[in-house]
């Protein structure tokens, strides 16, 4: 009997829990939905990346790179200059798509020993380096032009980056720039461009 009800408490607090995420997420769905207007998802490079090479050490492989990322203007938001270890790397982007607009933000940039990454469900869980407090700040995403903007651009970002967002059928969506092709000492840049992300020399 006691242990039926331990499950039976359980099993309410998880029908609670996934609950209050499904609310909490649809608010976030109707914040960035009636942001969405107020914003247009401009095609610009949002990332530049220099790869400085990888080493083989006692403990694995490192690779070494310097990340821009970059705002409308193509003006430095932060630079990240840091080693990973793995032998290669990529960076993961959530999206926010209503009809023909799609905004795209960088989620995480991290290490990988294979040359095609594995694709992860809830990529935010991926150990790497989280992007998104480099651009999001004081509740404005400093990809906008102006405070409007960035403070439109952050509700739609907080959606999202939401690992739940993806509940919300066809609203939003996971993907993947591989870097595994990038040559060393050389600029290349990620673009957002009608709503696809390319990555391409500078």
């Amino acid at each position: 009997m006691k242990a039926k009800k331990l499950r039976s408490a359980f099993f309410s607090v998880l029908v609670l829990t996934f609950s209050f995420i499904l609310v909490w997420n649809g608010f976030n769905f109707l914040v960035s939905f009636f942001s969405y207007a107020a914003v247009s998802p401009d095609s610009h490079q949002v990332l530049r990346v220099i790869l400085y090479g990888s080493s083989n050490t006692p403990e694995g492989d490192t690779v070494s790179a310097k990340i821009a990322v970059l705002n409308r203007q193509g003006d430095d938001i932060a630079v990240i200059e840091r080693s990973w270890p793995a032998s290669f790397l990529a960076v993961d982007f959530s999206t926010a798509e209503f009809g023909d607009k799609i905004y795209s933000f960088p989620e995480k940039i991290y290490g990988t020993n294979s040359v095609i990454p594995r694709h992860a469900f809830f990529m935010n869980r991926r150990p790497g380096t989280n992007l998104a407090p480099y651009y999001l700040e004081n509740r404005r995403c400093l990809f906008g032009n102006d405070e409007r903007e960035q403070k439109n651009l952050y509700k739609i970002a907080n959606f999202a980056l939401s690992p739940f967002s993806v509940l919300i059928t066809g609203f939003s969506k996971k993907y993947t720039v591989n870097l595994a092709a990038c040559e060393a000492g050389i600029y290349y840049g990620v673009f957002v461009e009608n709503g696809t992300l390319a990555l391409r020399r500078e």
